[in-house]
């Protein structure tokens, strides 16, 4: 069969295998990969700095954290922004949402009527892998929607119709303080007048002091001149008293002696009388001597005398002045004391007013701050209401629909790869690179001529075979080098560091290639590697996240060389010379190395063998001819 027939059939064969054997794996592959979408590690800040609204303190950043968390939506880690900014770098993360610092103010602004919309920043990077992009943006839009219900309407159709109270209340409050400065200048006018009055009252409270003080002098005098009087009035009582008594012995004399006149006198009178001697002086003298004798006796004893009535009434009311003036003595007394108590009583009373004076002059200054404070407190809540948005019932539930869902998404893509933008490079290069490795070996293979070794050294001739592939990966290497910078728009650190990386997986893709091809044969080998590559595009996270790949591949992932070609390519993309770069170029220097060793090694074992694919008749293999003595 000639070669021409081989390759037809090949290709033929190829054509319609490899699509079918590529549909099923992609099937397999990715089954159902919204249920693994939770593995996808996904980086979180909470950088919220929280809010006050209405007395209390709104963190609603803790909240959406909490709810995301819990929720499980991707794999989230709560880390902070330089953890999360170099997560997404070096590919552990495959986004990062940040909640800014303004996030629970921009929520509280709501209250204002004319709030900001709390931002989630979101960053992506197609370097990460070119789907996590797509399932990123669609992981938040149920963030963003779970984000709202957590906030949700009905906290903020609170606020509105907190808004109402407040702009209600400051209403009432404006009435309150009008009325308030209403009574505080009628309180300003009665001050006035009460510290007017309040003067008067001192004034006059010093006059009744001094009067005081006078009235304490006249009373002291007349309760001396009472008990003076009293004294008298008893020595007058006690004289008439004794004056009775000595009345009492003068009337019993006068009776003794009327009754001896009348015994020696009325017998010489009545024989007077009867001699005819009633004109006879001596007779009339002494009828007049009975008489007068008689008289006397009855002024001086019979109490209906005039004289003997009159001292008893005299007595009796020397007696009762006596009694009086006692009495009149004591109140005196009493009166005195009562006016040395009314006059310490209005000197404490004149001091109060005077106190009572200058507190009212205070309280007169402090009413008059409080009437002009309370002014400007009624204008200053007047201005408040009229500031405060008024929502009606209907108002107030349409502008809660309105902004129900107060939180945007802000998304920055550092690497996108739509329209061969930079986040496709890592990719699409270490793929291209294995894949021109694996199609050289396949169009450019050395003839079979037992006598065409030019070196001794097996290694050496072993090595000489690579100089033709060697050449194509330099100039692959170089190509992708100046279309990643150029129409990829990538900004490497380094221009030579990234065509290095890109030299260094082509150098691996050769080897591993001229690997299968010595083992398998050039036309087995090219297809045993290129179905390691398609195992590899699933099983090496640059296309779809290894998180969502079935076990199979996801412990095949640290075995892909693919996954150490693309880390290595993405790291020396953004300039990430850390351990997990070093790990990438060791372990791809260590493939060629081994590679090349292994392939050398297998044909020196097998340098006998016809061909490097058995006895297949059609391609032409190649042979290390052993030299002859």
């Amino acid at each position: 069969m000639s070669r021409r027939t081989h390759l037809t059939r090949t290709a033929l064969a190829a054509l319609v295998i490899a699509p079918l054997a590529l549909l099923g794996f992609y099937m397999w592959a990715l089954w159902n990969p919204g249920d693994t979408v939770s593995r996808l590690p996904v980086a979180i800040v909470n950088a919220d700095a929280g809010a006050d609204l209405d007395g209390s303190r709104l963190t609603a950043g803790a909240d959406v954290t909490a709810a995301l968390v819990e929720g499980g939506d991707v794999n989230w880690h709560e880390v902070s922004l330089d953890e999360a900014r170099d997560g997404v770098d070096d590919g552990r993360y495959y986004f990062s949402v940040v909640i800014p610092e303004d996030f629970s103010r921009d929520i509280a602004s709501a209250a204002s009527g004319a709030g900001e919309k709390a931002r989630l920043e979101v960053v992506y990077n197609d370097h990460n892998s070119l789907v996590a992009t797509p399932v990123g943006e669609s992981v938040m839009a149920q963030v963003r929607s779970a984000v709202s219900e957590t906030i949700g309407e009905q906290s903020v159709d609170q606020v509105l119709l907190g808004l109402v109270d407040v702009g209600k209340g400051l209403s009432e409050a404006a009435t309150g303080a009008q009325q308030l400065n209403d009574g505080t200048g009628e309180a300003l006018a009665g001050t006035t007048e009460l510290a007017a009055g309040s003067a008067e009252l001192a004034a006059g409270l010093d006059e009744a002091y001094a009067g005081s003080i006078e009235l304490v002098d006249g009373t002291g005098q007349l309760a001396a001149g009472a008990g003076e009087a009293a004294a008298g009035s008893g020595e007058l009582s006690a004289g008439l008293g004794q004056l009775v008594a000595g009345t009492d012995e003068l009337g019993a004399g006068a009776t003794q002696i009327s009754e001896v006149i009348d015994t020696v006198v009325g017998p010489l009178v009545d024989a007077a009388v009867a001699a005819g001697l009633s004109g006879d002086e001596t007779l009339a003298q002494l009828q007049q001597l009975r008489d007068g004798a008689r008289q006397i006796a009855y002024e001086l004893s019979d109490p209906n005398a005039d004289y003997r009535g009159g001292l008893e009434s005299a007595a009796a009311g020397a007696a009762e002045l006596n009694t009086g003036l006692g009495q009149l003595s004591d109140g005196a007394n009493q009166l005195d004391a009562g006016a040395r108590e009314l006059s310490t009583g209005l000197g404490q009373l004149d001091e109060g007013a005077g106190q009572l004076r200058d507190g009212l002059g205070q309280l007169q200054d402090g009413v008059g701050q409080l009437d002009a404070g309370s002014a400007e407190l009624a204008t200053g809540l007047a201005d408040g209401a009229k500031q405060v948005p008024q929502f009606t019932d209907t108002e107030r539930a349409a502008t809660a629909g309105v902004i129900s869902s107060p939180v945007t998404v802000s998304a920055n893509n550092v690497a996108p790869a739509v329209g061969f933008g930079p986040g496709v490079i890592p990719a699409l290069m270490s793929v291209l690179l294995f894949l021109i490795g694996i199609l050289t070996w396949f169009v450019v293979r050395p003839p079979r001529r037992p006598h065409d070794r030019v070196h001794e050294s097996i290694v050496r001739e072993g090595l000489r075979r690579y100089r033709v592939p060697a050449a194509v990966t330099v100039a692959a290497a170089a190509l992708m080098a100046v279309l990643s910078m150029t129409v990829a728009d990538a900004e490497p650190p380094s221009a030579l560091a990234l065509f290095a990386v890109l030299l260094l997986v082509g150098a691996a893709a050769i080897a591993t290639a001229r690997l299968f091809t010595v083992v398998f044969g050039a036309v087995n080998g090219t297809f045993v590697g290129l179905g390691a590559l398609m195992i590899q595009v699933f099983a090496f996270g640059a296309v779809f996240p290894i998180e969502q790949m079935p076990a199979p591949l996801r412990l095949l992932h640290d075995l892909m060389p693919l996954t150490y070609a693309r880390n290595a390519i993405r790291m020396s993309l953004v300039g990430y010379w850390g351990p997990r770069f070093w790990l990438a170029i060791a372990v791809l220097v260590a493939l060629v190395a081994g590679s090349v060793a292994l392939t050398i090694w297998w044909r020196s074992r097998h340098r006998d063998d016809d061909s490097d694919m058995g006895q297949e008749p059609g391609p032409v293999t190649e042979r290390i001819p052993v030299p002859t003595g």
